[in-house]
């Protein structure tokens, strides 16, 4: 794992030593600095999914770095006497020392190699093409053996699949992406006798959807998909199903938020979301948490340890598992380097209060199963006996 220590005996290797091992993620480290190098507090570290340049991971350090510092003055602010701040961890360890010497011709011929990669893959179109699987079980081993494939058709993918069982039969809602336009609309299909059938489009707006968590409350079906491109968290009412929709309220307004789930848990209804602090930069290193009365809110109250979740191995979400008796799987996104929708995991919620989240990491599973060069996988969810997935594989 990369590290950037904020601290001017470092900060001018910032960011370079991820670039340079092409790790997955970078750490960065917030110290209390003491009297002597042994005095020092190790006060909270987070990670971000490493850019492809040292430049640009740099500035993703330091960008990093400077929301750490605000949040740790504001959980101090907001501490009682006595006790500790909420979301501030005091941590133990070393500094890392940096390599002394690093091989420039192996770093320049790395970067070379990528770059010629991506061109390439411009100039002759190749494309990393989204499609759904489908199977009746929450088994993962299911995958290879049992899963039916939902193909999109060329120049468009399929991804962020939600199934809502009605009627005891599958529907599925999904994120329709045409390469031309380059914006996603909201499309539903079904599975019965044995093939998968396009039913139409739910939702087309004038900017990008994606991501279509369904789910009822008082005996109406909601759907919030991830509205980004109008700096917006939208609540869609089913008027008529599962072809008609019209919005019934902004849950949030002017913000970066993508990959919206909403439940119930406890005496709360909870709204987990991933927002971007950076302005464009990237929305998979921080997950947020608010809470209030009822999914229909406009007035929710942010979690007191928010980010709930710091680092780009399982902070976005990917989808979410509800059991009958109210268990809570939160599945996740693992991003690698140069590598969006790695793999997914699985992550059961054990603890979530106003002032608490706690959630046990589950394991990462990737698209192994392709055996196909840039395999990825980066959604899953289960509802009335069938899980849904996304996999892709560059073409």
């Amino acid at each position: 794992m990369g590290e950037s220590d904020i601290a001017g005996a470092t900060s001018r290797y910032a960011g370079f030593w991820g670039v340079y091992q092409r790790q997955d993620d970078t750490t960065v480290k917030l110290w209390r600095v003491g009297a002597g190098e042994d005095e020092d507090t190790l006060l909270d570290q987070r990670s971000f999914n490493t850019e492809v340049f040292w430049l640009k991971n740099q500035t993703r350090a330091f960008s990093l770095g400077n929301f750490m510092v605000y949040d740790a003055l504001l959980a101090l602010a907001r501490a009682r006497p006595g006790v500790a701040p909420p979301g501030m961890q005091i941590l133990s360890g070393q500094r890392r020392a940096d390599p002394a010497e690093w091989d420039s011709a192996a770093y320049i011929a790395r970067q070379a190699w990528l770059m010629t990669d991506l061109i390439v893959r411009r100039v002759m179109g190749r494309n990393v093409r989204w499609r759904i699987g489908m199977f009746p079980s929450v088994r993962q081993q299911a995958v290879v053996s049992e899963a039916m494939v939902l193909q999109p058709p060329k120049g468009r993918f399929f991804a962020d699949p939600f199934v809502y069982t009605r009627d005891e039969h599958p529907y599925i809602f999904f994120e329709d992406y045409d390469f031309n336009s380059r914006k996603g609309t909201i499309a539903v299909a079904t599975y019965e006798d044995g093939a998968f059938r396009l039913l139409g489009t739910a939702l087309n707006l004038p900017y990008h959807l994606s991501f279509p968590y369904i789910f009822e409350y008082e005996g109406v079906t909601y759907m919030v998909p991830e509205t980004c491109g109008n700096r917006s968290i939208e609540l869609w009412k089913c008027t008529e199903f599962p072809l008609k929709w019209e919005l019934d309220m902004t849950l949030m307004t002017d913000v970066s938020a993508v990959d919206t789930i909403i439940f119930k848990r406890g005496e709360y209804w909870w709204l987990l979301t991933n927002i971007d602090r950076t302005d464009g930069q990237n929305h998979c290193d921080e997950l947020f948490a608010f809470f209030a009365d009822s999914p229909r809110s406009t007035q929710w109250t942010p979690h007191a340890c928010n980010p709930i979740v710091r680092n780009p191995m399982r902070a976005r979400n990917a989808g979410i598992v509800v059991s009958p008796a109210g268990e809570v799987i939160r599945c996740a996104q693992y991003q690698g380097f140069c590598h969006y929708g790695k793999g997914v995991s699985l992550n059961r919620i054990e603890e979530l209060s106003p002032s608490t989240y706690v959630e046990t990491d589950g394991e990462i599973h990737y698209a192994s199963f392709l055996r196909k060069r840039h395999a990825s996988m980066h959604h899953w969810h289960h509802q009335g006996g069938h899980t849904v997935f996304d996999f892709a594989y560059m073409e």
